[in-house]
């Protein structure tokens, strides 16, 4: 089976789940105008490993997964790679879907991955009252009021879904804003 397509044409979880429901052993191989490349290799029907930039696995998948523009191609064989994916394809999928219907909410909250967040001003007493999780830990470590958001998130390591979701909770408690 050889499929090749445009992602903005088709749904690239729908053509997964195509293959998937045949249980095709092959990679999907993506790429966009913009230089980005990634893979999500399929063993007997089931997703068994992802990667785009720097992110493996999961992460990888709800990235490429979110990508509206750009070509794929589906080659069938064997590939030699790891496996990092233990998910079941049914619950990554829908796992997908649910952060594509929330990722399109949060682009509306934010604007732009390009939109740079800066601190706002806190009063003394409130910042006693802040508690953050490791992960935001992580983010507002990156906050200078020079970064994007899109390259907060590269430096971090952590995918721009999460990065997102991380800042945009942090604007709705107005510990920054974004400009």
């Amino acid at each position: 089976m050889s499929l090749k397509g445009s992602l903005s044409s088709i749904n690239l979880a729908d053509i997964i789940q195509l293959v998937a429901n045949s249980k095709q052993t092959g990679r999907f191989v993506l790429s966009r105008s913009t230089g980005q490349k990634g893979a999500i290799y399929l063993k007997n029907g089931e997703i068994v490993h992802a990667d785009v930039e720097e992110f493996k696995g999961e992460d990888a998948i709800f990235t490429l997964i979110s990508w509206d523009d750009g070509e794929f191609v589906f080659e069938e064989g064997a590939f030699d790679t790891p496996s990092s994916i233990i998910r079941p394809i049914t619950s990554l999928l829908m796992e997908a879907a649910r952060r594509i219907d929330e990722w399109k909410l949060l682009r509306k909250k934010i604007g732009s991955i390009d939109a740079i967040p800066e601190f706002s001003d806190i009063d003394r007493q409130e910042r006693r009252k802040i508690s953050l999780s490791t992960m935001e830990w992580v983010i507002i470590a990156k906050i200078d009021g020079k970064k994007s958001i899109n390259q907060i998130s590269r430096e971090c390591g952590v995918n721009i879904y999460d990065t997102s979701r991380i800042i945009y909770g942090m604007v709705t408690s107005d510990l920054i804003k974004l400009k």
